[in-house]
């Protein structure tokens, strides 16, 4: 079954400081589509992009660490799903051979047909044909099993890392406003070939050790890389399934703050607390946005989304041409 993400007008209202009567009144004048259930009013992104009317400059992502299981591809999933709900256009790019990013996003079965990363980089296909369209607003070049090759081709190949995935893929960005590349828990030519495509690195961090070792080894390989191709490459810390009522989720944390200055400055300001619901709607074949249903994962990943977004932010506001009417349902001073 498809994903249906959803936003909700009152939420459209608190990210752009207007009431919700002023997003009503947009809604109506602009007429678009709108759906009303729990006596909530909702809709997707073309209705969410057409009030938004984000302005803002391109930014690629590359999501990754050397660990797995470290809910890197949840976190993918579920900040292109939101930055699509604010209205952005999203590309997400998988990478990883295991393709969990294609299937939950429900695309697995058309990426049976479809090109993906190591048919662009072989040249048997070109990154219009690897696009499959998940909702209006967010598309993705899936992953298969296929892409196990990559690293191998690359390396036997001698292909430069430092530039192949923006070559490949330069004739479509134009297109989007956000690009997350979502990687596999490894080092190699593709997790290097996608950081250096990326303007930016988010590496997610869970409270165990080997979370732990896993960041300590990005860091000595974005050094590498930084010796190696003279690119500086900005990365941040996502803390993930924290509780801060458990022990071992503070310590990790007061040791990333405290005791390693070199990861204090790191740290994003979000960060995702632990919740059932991330699994529960994957086991649905949905996302947490398919339902209107409040819960912690959401509010953490709205955060997250709005400090991306703020990232890129040229400037927010509601559509241009505002009526005087219109006009006067927003705030003042």
């Amino acid at each position: 079954m498809p994903i249906e993400p959803k936003i909700t007008a009152t939420e459209v209202a608190e990210y752009l400081g207007l009431t919700v009567q002023a997003v009503h009144k947009r809604i109506k004048m602009l007429g678009l589509k709108e759906n009303k259930a729990q006596n909530k009013i909702f809709f997707g992104h073309e209705t969410a992009r057409k009030i938004i009317a984000p302005e803002v400059k391109q930014l690629k992502i590359a999501i990754s660490v050397v660990k797995g299981g470290v809910g890197k591809t949840t976190v993918a999933e579920a900040l292109a799903v939101k930055a699509c709900l604010y209205g952005l256009k999203v590309l997400c790019v998988d990478v990883d051979q295991q393709a969990n990013l294609t299937k939950g996003l429900s695309m697995d079965t058309r990426a049976k047909e479809c090109p993906v990363m190591i048919d662009l980089v072989e040249d048997r296909a070109k990154a219009e044909e690897a696009i499959l369209n998940v909702i209006p607003g967010l598309d993705i070049i899936p992953s298969r099993l296929d892409n196990v090759t990559l690293d191998g081709y690359m390396m036997l190949r001698r292909i430069n890392p430092d530039t192949i995935f923006n070559t490949i893929l330069s004739p479509i960005y134009k297109n989007y406003d956000l690009i997350i590349f979502d990687c596999p828990p490894t080092l190699g030519s593709t997790v290097c070939a996608a950081i250096l495509a990326a303007d930016f690195l988010i590496a997610p961090l869970n409270p165990d050790v080997y979370s732990y070792e896993g960041i300590e080894i990005m860091d000595k390989e974005i050094e590498n890389i930084k010796r190696q191709f003279k690119r500086e490459v900005p990365w941040k810390i996502l803390p993930n399934r924290f509780d801060a009522r458990t022990i071992l989720s503070s310590s990790y944390l007061r040791d990333l703050m405290q005791d390693n200055h070199k990861f204090n400055n790191r740290l994003l300001n979000s960060a995702i607390r632990t919740s059932q619901e991330f699994s529960n709607m994957k086991n649905k074949g949905k996302t947490i946005y398919d339902t209107l249903k409040k819960s912690t994962a959401k509010e953490d990943i709205d955060a997250l989304t709005k400090e991306i977004i703020q990232m890129m932010l040229v400037k927010n506001r509601v559509a241009k041409n505002l009526s005087t009417q219109d006009e006067q349902l927003m705030p003042t001073g």
